[in-house]
């Protein structure tokens, strides 16, 4: 891992991230930092820091912290392919469960072996080993879930792309289980796993899963090779899915539209079009900070 310096940080996801996890957390403010690793191209993951690190730095330094640190990781040659860090809102998904306690009060509320979940049969399983896969899967499901309320259909193609036909593991559903959920929360339909987790948040007093975003028509701003101007918070998480449904669009062989795509090649392409949703992402940044000054 390298870490960050103030000329690597890549603000803009930060900033959206910050802007989903507002909601979420009273109290204490959570405060997001990032690292950029030189592992392999699917590496992200999430890190939470204890207790310890906080009495750790007030003994040593005299600081006392007065927000919840939450880590997370990515590819640092992701740092300007936004498209493709939409995973970091399953990260900070992560951070809320483990933040708030959701899917242990899920557990509590119904134990493993009584809720289905797909591919997995508890049968000839021990207590234990029926707990921790309960446990593990429901986890991935609700990071899955809570950013699909973000990124929508960007979430699941990066999802499908990322973990094609993966078969469950003892950490992992299979990704076909978990793209089925995500289809369920965005259409709206009636699913049991999707249910516990709404009972769950409500006995926690904490706002309900949701659709949080709006998908702008990007395509008069892209097709002329310009950023799109974000309009409200909606926007800022729909420009994910958006920016996705652009670039699958132009590479299409017979697309009619993107007369510089067809030029540029479809490496450039990409690099452009994720371009072009940063650049979207920072001037909405600029114009927040402006309004609230």
């Amino acid at each position: 891992m390298s870490g960050s310096t103030s000329k690597r940080i890549p603000y803009e996801i930060v900033h959206c991230l910050k802007t989903a996890l507002a909601s979420w957390t009273t109290g204490k403010k959570a405060l997001i930092t990032t690292a950029l690793t030189q592992e392999k191209a699917y590496s992200f993951y999430f890190q939470g820091v204890n207790q310890d690190f906080y009495t750790l730095a007030k003994s040593i330094t005299g600081v006392q912290f007065n927000c919840e640190l939450v880590q997370i990781a990515f590819p640092q040659i992701y740092r300007h392919r936004p498209l493709l860090n939409v995973a970091l809102y399953h990260e900070l998904g992560h951070f809320l469960d483990f933040h708030h306690g959701i899917v242990n009060l899920s557990l509590l509320s119904i134990p493993g072996e009584q809720l289905p979940l797909p591919g997995i049969n508890f049968n000839d399983m021990t207590s234990d080993e029926r707990k921790i896969i309960a446990t593990s899967h429901r986890r991935e499901y609700f990071a899955d879930i809570f950013a699909a309320c973000y990124v929508g259909e960007a979430y699941k193609y990066f999802l499908d792309a990322f973990a094609k036909n993966h078969s469950g593991s003892w950490t992992h559903p299979a990704t076909n289980d978990r793209l089925d959920l995500i289809d369920s929360l965005l259409s709206g339909t009636d699913n049991a796993i999707i249910d516990l987790f709404q009972q769950s948040l409500a006995k926690l007093g904490i706002r309900k899963l949701g659709i949080n975003f709006a998908v702008p028509d990007v395509s008069t701003a892209f097709d002329n090779a310009r950023p799109y101007a974000i309009q409200n918070e909606a926007e800022l998480h729909g420009i994910f899915e958006a920016g996705t449904n652009y670039l699958k669009q132009v590479q299409i062989p017979t697309a009619s539209i993107n007369i510089w795509a067809k030029a540029v090649g479809e490496a450039s392409t990409e690099r452009i079009i994720n371009g072009l949703v940063e650049k979207s992402i920072r001037n909405s940044m600029i114009v927040d900070r402006w309004e609230t000054q």
